[in-house]
C-alpha cells in the first residue's frame, strides 16, 4: 500500500513538472515572437530635401543639385525641408557636401541672387585688391582663409620715411582668382585678384592703403583669433637699430684667451708646473 502511495506521489511530482516546464516554454517563445515583430518594425520616415551633388559657396540651387530621400528618425532636422521647390533658386552660403540635407541657416534670403553677393553677410562689404603671386603668400590664399594686411608707404619718396604697418587682422578671403588687365604698352597681362570681407570702416583704410602703398598679406591659421597690437616699422628705426646693435658690440672689449692648460709635476721633493 505504502509503496503505491509513493508511485502515486511521484508520478504527480512528475506531471506537475512537465506542465510547468511547458508553461514556461511557451511564455518564452511567445515573448521571443513579441520581440521579433517589434524589431521588424520599419522605422517612422519622412521626406527630406538633401544636396545630391557637391555645391560650393554661392551656388543657386537647380533640380539638379537636389534629392529628396526618406529620412528614417523621429528628429528632424531644424530648418530643414521636404519639398525642392521650396528652396529652388536660392543660393548657397556654406559649402554643402552630397548627401547633406538643405538647411535655412545655409541659404542665402529668398531674392538675393547667387554669386559673390549672396554670401556677403549684412553690415560686410567685399573689396577686391590687386596683388602679385609673392603677396598673395605663394598661392596659399585661398576663399575662406583668413589674412592680416600689412601696407608699406614711402611718403614724399624719401627712403628715409619709408614704414610698414599691419593696418587689418584675421580678414576673411571671399575669392582668390585672376583677371585680364592692360600693362603699360597696353598688352593684356593676367594679375591675381583677392577679395577681402570686410566692414565699411575697414574698407576704407583698405581703398587708401591700395592707393598710396604696397599691400602685403600674411596667411594666418584660421583657429587664431587673438589680435595682436604693433608699433609698425619705419626704415629708419630698422637702419639706426642695426647701427646702434652694431656700436654695442664695437664697445665690447675682446674676450680674453682662454688660458692654457697647466699640469703641476712632483718629483721627490721639488715641484713644478708644466704649461701645454
Amino acid at each position: 500500500m505504502r509503496r503505491i502511495l509513493v508511485i502515486c506521489i511521484l508520478i504527480l511530482a512528475i506531471g506537475s513538472g512537465g506542465a510547468a516546464s511547458i508553461l514556461t516554454y511557451r511564455i518564452l517563445k511567445n515573448r521571443r515572437v513579441a520581440d521579433l515583430t517589434r524589431g521588424t518594425t520599419p522605422a517612422p520616415t519622412f521626406p527630406l530635401v538633401v544636396a545630391a551633388v557637391k555645391l560650393p559657396y554661392g551656388s543657386v540651387l537647380q533640380p539638379e543639385h537636389l534629392n529628396t530621400v526618406e529620412w528614417a528618425s523621429t528628429v528632424r532636422p531644424e530648418g530643414s525641408f521636404t519639398d525642392p521647390q521650396a528652396v529652388l533658386g536660392r543660393a548657397i552660403i556654406e559649402n554643402v557636401v552630397p548627401g547633406e540635407p538643405i538647411l535655412e541657416s545655409r541659404l542665402a534670403p529668398k531674392d538675393s541672387g547667387g554669386g559673390l553677393a549672396s554670401v556677403i553677410p549684412k553690415g560686410k562689404r567685399a573689396v577686391s585688391v590687386r596683388v602679385n603671386e609673392i603677396i598673395g603668400v605663394a598661392g596659399f590664399v585661398l576663399p575662406r582663409t583668413r589674412v592680416d594686411v600689412l601696407v608699406s608707404v614711402n611718403p614724399g619718396g624719401e627712403k628715409g620715411r619709408s614704414a610698414a604697418k599691419m593696418i587689418l587682422q584675421n580678414v576673411e578671403v571671399l575669392a582668390a582668382g585672376q583677371k585680364i588687365e592692360q600693362d603699360a604698352e597696353g598688352k593684356p597681362e593676367t594679375v591675381n585678384v583677392i577679395t577681402l570681407l570686410v566692414n565699411p570702416e575697414e574698407a576704407e583704410k583698405l581703398t587708401l592703403a591700395g592707393n598710396e602703398g604696397e599691400i602685403q598679406l600674411a596667411l594666418r591659421n584660421s583657429l587664431d583669433l587673438d589680435s595682436v597690437i604693433t608699433s609698425g616699422a619705419n626704415l629708419s628705426t630698422l637702419v639706426q637699430g642695426g647701427r646702434r646693435e652694431a656700436a654695442r658690440r664695437a664697445d665690447r672689449p675682446a674676450p680674453r684667451p682662454p688660458a692654457a692648460p697647466t699640469v703641476e709635476v712632483i718629483r721627490g721633493n721639488k715641484r713644478t708646473t708644466e704649461t701645454f
